[in-house]
């Protein structure tokens, strides 16, 4: 698979539109917050990076989640990165979009489109970063908008493209893999 050319054609359209997704038979609308969430991935606050789940399609072939968080002006980050114009670290808009490509995953992995009281988070790592783009800024009191696709998974490792949205603008566009620990 050619993982520039895929960065390079989502670097300015967002990967699925939620209005048009909504429309499929296999979408399911989502209300999780972040009590959910923890359920289904190891991160905590501070470092708990997705607020909300919002949809979800389990399409075979053409897996897509969406969620959103808040960056908030109070985030200590912006007191250093930087002070007199504050935005929001590239790397950090990489890690919202991989949290919530693990939150894809988990759907993936176990074939539902809830999250039951007795769920347990995936045992997983990152292996790489196969490829990220930064377009445009996100600045401070903005609630971006993320997607993530599912592009590859063999069992044993899993390949997924992210973006984060500010309205319609593409902010980043990323490609990253994981391992599964337990497979």
């Amino acid at each position: 698979m050619d993982y520039f050319a895929l960065l390079r054609r989502f670097r300015r359209k967002p990967l699925a539109s939620f209005l048009k997704l909504k429309k499929n038979s296999t979408f399911t609308s989502l209300a999780y917050g972040k009590d959910k969430i923890e359920l289904i991935i190891p991160h905590r606050d501070p470092f708990l990076l997705v607020d909300k789940l919002l949809g979800l399609d389990l399409k075979e072939g053409e897996e897509t989640i969406f969620g959103s968080r808040y960056i908030s002006e109070q985030d200590p980050v912006f007191s250093g990165h930087f002070p007199d114009f504050p935005l929001y670290p590239g790397t950090l808009q990489m890690e919202m979009a991989g949290q919530l490509g693990l939150c894809l995953t988990y759907f993936v992995i176990n074939q539902k489109n809830f999250i039951p009281q007795d769920a347990q988070p995936i045992n997983i790592r990152a292996t790489k970063v196969l490829g990220a783009l930064f377009l445009e800024p996100v600045r401070p009191g903005v609630e971006v908008i993320l997607i993530s696709q599912k592009l590859e998974y063999d069992g044993y490792f899993g390949i997924v493209i992210s973006q984060v949205l500010d309205g319609e603008k593409v902010c980043c566009v990323s490609i990253s893999e994981v391992v599964f620990l337990d497979q």
